[in-house]
């Protein structure tokens, strides 16, 4: 979804449809220029949809706030062996290992 092809080619529909709605409404053709102007609308309403959407992505409080739940999700884990590393290690070993 990160090709810039879509955005464009919403925008040229926008664009091809006023322009075609506007000599078909000035023939008298009114079927064919709402049809014109609907499709100016489902472009419109695309247009703006992948417009929020890339906003949403690129959003960082949504990405730090999932790493925030992930860290979260892992402390426990962490903590708990670190503290029976802790309780593993012998206190003649900590003091051998700091006096090198």
């Amino acid at each position: 979804m990160d090709s810039p092809v879509i955005p464009i080619a919403l925008f040229g529909l926008l664009v091809t449809s006023i322009v075609a709605a506007i000599p078909l409404s000035a023939a008298g053709n009114g079927a064919l220029a709402l049809g014109a102007l609907g499709v100016f609308t489902a472009a419109l309403g695309g247009l703006a949809w992948w417009v929020i959407d890339a906003d949403r992505r690129a959003d960082p409080r949504r990405l730090l706030l999932r790493t925030a739940q992930r860290f979260d999700a892992r402390w426990g884990k962490f903590e708990r062996d670190f503290w029976a590393h802790v309780q593993a290690s012998s206190p003649s070993e900590v003091i051998r290992r700091s006096s090198e």
